[in-house]
């Protein structure tokens, strides 16, 4: 249960709202699950060090695909299809009252969706369990840095860092002024890949 009445002021405030949450705690047995699952079964090899921090490079594009392709429902390349599930959904409703802290932080059934879906494509594209662990430990990584950095987005702290300003003030502008742009969260790489990262950017967004 999520007992914080008002965004929080600090990092300590940030840190102690996102414990309450079920997605951290979730995340973090995942990848605790992964990495027993390699120790015990194949063992750890250069290329696993190699994927994950494939992970963290690249991460601005998994952040797109995710926010724009499912969060955001925009029409699937090639296909047309779109994602209208119920995250999607959960997805407008944040944007409606960004605010609002119950909409805040990923549940433990979004985060076991994701990897399962993570694991089990992996698995089917590299046909092994051990590579489709790695791939669910990159993503996990990743998962809890987007989940860190959205929460700070949405918090009233004061950032002496140029780049968390610039990660803040990139966030508020996709909520209050274009919703279709700035996918990215933690980084912009997808947003420049994808050309959804326009020249002109406005300067001054809502809180």
């Amino acid at each position: 249960m999520l007992l914080m009445s008002s965004l929080p002021v600090s990092y300590p405030q940030m840190l102690k709202f996102l414990l309450q949450g079920s997605g951290i705690w979730a995340m973090l047995l995942v990848a605790m699950a992964a990495i027993i699952w390699k120790t015990l079964s194949s063992g750890w090899f250069w290329w696993d060090a190699l994927v994950i921090s494939g992970f963290f490079v690249f991460r601005g594009a998994v952040e797109w695909v995710i926010h724009s392709w499912l969060y955001h429902a925009n029409p699937l390349p090639f296909l047309g299809l779109r994602l209208n599930s119920d995250t999607h959904r959960q997805h407008i409703e944040h944007h409606e009252n960004p605010s609002d802290l119950a909409r805040l932080l990923i549940t433990w059934k979004g985060v076991v969706v994701l990897a399962a879906l993570v694991f089990v494509g992996a698995a089917i594209l590299f046909r092994s369990a051990d590579v489709a662990a790695t791939m669910v430990l990159g993503f996990v990584v990743v998962g809890i840095m987007i989940e860190v950095v959205h929460l700070i987005c949405h918090c009233r702290i004061p950032h002496r860092s140029a780049v968390m300003q610039r990660l803040v003030r990139l966030h508020r502008i996709h909520h209050h002024y274009d919703g279709g742009n700035f996918y990215g969260v933690s980084s912009s790489l997808g947003d420049r890949w994808f050309g959804t990262y326009p020249d002109i950017v406005p300067r001054e967004p809502h809180d």
